[in-house]
């Protein structure tokens, strides 16, 4: 094995890795990379792991290094980590015949020890860097001390067991960029970051899904790659206005919710349930982010937004002057929820794309939220008198 060190990548995210933990991304990176077949676990047997369609395995720690160096020579990471590798080896939790360990570290790192233990391929290279290491640690009691331990503790056997089985691997100043060189010549450069984004995102909510029915998050490459397929297929077909921002978290969509915007007020008129309150606002966000985003990265016409509003202004009013005739003897609070609920279900394209499901209703709730269409049939006196 080999310590691998690179200049650093010309894109730099400086830790954000576009909103998400370390793990995930690895976790994405490896289902995109491994061999055809092989599964990848997030948080199973190691922090990331590759399983093999033939049984090996690839263990993997992660390591963000922006406030420290886990490759310094007595760094508390590094040392835990082979604790934990060796600990497996010793207790024949591992089967050495098919597995292998690899420390992933970054932004990029380097350290004397952690290059020397990833050269270490047989038990004399073993034997010679635990001698350095005994000599350099002398009388010396680091904080790595009851990890280290561990290691010098072992059998000669159980050290070139764990040690000529390990890589360090230190190589990206960015971890996403090698997802993006995946996908830069099919993903036009404005969109690159989000697209990424999206499908660091599908890796996390499988595992997710997984952890959250009791399985283990061991997810299959070949079933990924297809989904990502078919996703990049979306977002590169010019027929389609992919949704690219992240959605809102449940902190915000909470704190708008109980601020009461005039949209929320109109729902509240007429007496929509918590469930769809909560939609509402979801939508209205999302929506208000995909225009900004569309309009900014030149993928529609801002004046098409316009001829949209309009669209939809002229089809509330049909929608609304349709149920009145209908159902004119109903309250006007079960009026104003049938005028709603047909049309959030209303579709429309935008410049002659498809939007995303969100879309419509987040665009209508807009509408609403400036009091250019309403869903109760007195909404204008009904709001005035609540400002």
């Amino acid at each position: 094995m080999g310590l691998t060190i690179t200049a650093p990548a010309k894109h730099t995210a400086a830790g954000q890795y576009l909103g998400y933990a370390l793990q995930p991304v690895r976790l994405c990176y490896h289902l995109l990379t491994c061999e055809d077949g092989a599964s990848v676990s997030i948080e199973h047997i190691d922090d990331v792991a590759i399983h093999t369609a033939a049984g090996n395995v690839i263990r993997e720690q992660t390591k963000s290094a922006l406030t420290q160096n886990p490759l310094s020579d007595w760094a508390v990471d590094l040392w835990k980590t082979v604790h934990i590798w060796m600990e497996s080896v010793a207790m024949d939790e591992t089967d050495v015949t098919t597995i292998r360990f690899r420390y992933y570290v970054t932004p990029t790192k380097v350290g004397a020890i952690a290059g020397k233990l990833s050269k270490a391929t047989t038990a004399a290279e073993v034997a010679a860097i635990t001698g350095e290491i005994k000599k350099a640690l002398g009388r010396k009691k680091p904080a790595c001390l009851q990890y280290l331990q561990t290691f010098l503790n072992a059998t000669d056997a159980q050290r070139t067991a764990a040690i000529s089985r390990m890589m360090i691997v230190s190589t990206d100043e960015d971890p996403v960029e090698p997802i993006r060189e995946r996908f830069r010549n099919a993903v036009r450069p404005e969109i690159l970051d989000n697209a990424c984004h999206s499908i660091i995102g599908m890796a996390k909510e499988e595992a997710d899904r997984l952890i959250r029915r009791g399985k283990p998050a061991l997810i299959s490459s070949d079933d990924f790659r297809q989904k990502v397929r078919a996703f990049i297929g979306t977002i590169t077909f010019t027929s389609t206005l992919t949704s690219l921002v992240p959605a809102p978290s449940n902190t915000e969509v909470a704190g708008l919710l109980s601020s009461r915007p005039t949209f929320i007020r109109q729902l509240e008129l007429i007496q929509t349930s918590s469930d769809e309150n909560l939609r509402a606002v979801s939508d209205f966000l999302r929506a208000s982010a995909d225009k900004s985003y569309w309009a900014e990265k030149g993928l529609i016409f801002e004046a098409s937004l316009d001829d949209l509003d309009s669209n939809l202004i002229a089809r509330q009013t049909a929608i609304a002057g349709e149920v009145g005739d209908l159902h004119g003897d109903m309250a006007p609070e079960t009026r104003g929820r049938l005028v709603y609920h047909r049309c959030i279900q209303v579709s429309l394209p935008l410049e002659g794309r498809a939007v995303p499901g969100h879309f419509v209703p987040g665009c209508f709730n807009s509408l609403a939220n400036l009091r250019r269409l309403g869903w109760h049939p007195d909404h204008a006196s009904l709001l005035d008198k609540d400002p």
